[in-house]
């Protein structure tokens, strides 16, 4: 297995950060303000931002993910980042930084990609700040934005996660193209199976006004299918002798009536 495949992504730990702060207010890519009115330059992008629900002693936690030690050395802009939060923690896979490389201000974690756990190596000092007017509108326009992928810089690193994650470029499309494939097919499997059962549910519709109509009603579907059944059982051969009996007693009938009748004109003569 490729080193590719082994290395850990900053989506990762990204989740497990949300699993850590699952009591606070937890966001990703969070921005220092709006990026149209930024000046070159000052715009500061925390990967994650908790916000710690109190009135009394809020916290504004930021992280600065890094998963390659290249990553590490040639960015120093992280350190600015402290000026909005009140604590900020450099994030990284187990091992990777020492706590001594960082300034004392500035706190590490380590991500355990085995166990899934991220783990304090090196406290952040607390620090007062002003929550700038710019940082809080953002955070709340962030969360009203609903084309918003969270947990993702962009919708490239949102397919990578899709396709199970830890794929190499040249298997990417294809790993994305199965998973859809897929996720198709099983809804359309529920949409038949869906259809199937309004077909059914339109028979058993139509056999109840069936039976309404010839008088039976009937308040379970158990009770509707024994009457059918009792229907049903009954032979025409037997409906048809009923019929010629009540024909022939009738016509019977007609012939004594005739008779006394004629009886009676007999005696006037």
């Amino acid at each position: 297995m490729s080193a590719a495949k082994n290395a850990v992504t900053a989506f990762e730990i990204k989740r497990a950060l949300a699993e850590k702060h699952y009591k606070d207010f937890f966001i990703t890519e969070c921005k220092s303000g709006p990026t149209q009115i930024a000046a070159a330059g000052t715009l500061k992008i925390l990967d994650g931002l908790a916000i710690k629900k109190s009135w009394t002693a809020p916290c504004f936690t930021g992280y600065e993910i890094k998963v390659s030690r290249s990553d590490f050395l040639r960015d120093a802009k992280f350190y600015t980042y402290e000026e909005i939060c009140n604590c900020l923690y450099i994030v990284c896979p187990k091992g990777m930084i020492d706590r001594t490389e960082l300034p004392e201000s500035i706190g590490l974690m380590y991500y355990d990609p085995e166990k899934k756990t991220i783990t304090t190596r090196k406290r952040a000092i607390y620090r007062k700040i002003e929550y700038t007017p710019e940082l809080l509108l953002y955070i709340i326009f962030s969360r009203l934005d609903s084309d918003r992928i969270p947990f993702f810089s962009d919708r490239r690193a949102y397919f990578e996660a899709y396709a199970a994650g830890k794929t190499e470029n040249r298997d990417l499309a294809r790993a994305v193209n199965s998973r859809i494939v897929a996720d198709n097919a099983r809804m359309e499997r529920e949409l038949e199976e869906v259809a199937l059962f309004k077909q059914q549910y339109e028979v058993y519709k139509a056999i109840q006004d069936v039976i309404h109509k010839h008088g039976i009603w009937v308040f379970r579907p158990s009770d509707a299918v024994a009457e059918l059944d009792k229907a049903l059982s009954k032979s025409v051969p037997d409906g048809i002798t009923d019929i010629r009996q009540d024909m022939e007693r009738i016509a019977a009938r007609l012939k004594r009536m005739e008779e006394r009748e004629a009886g009676g004109e007999e005696e006037k003569a």
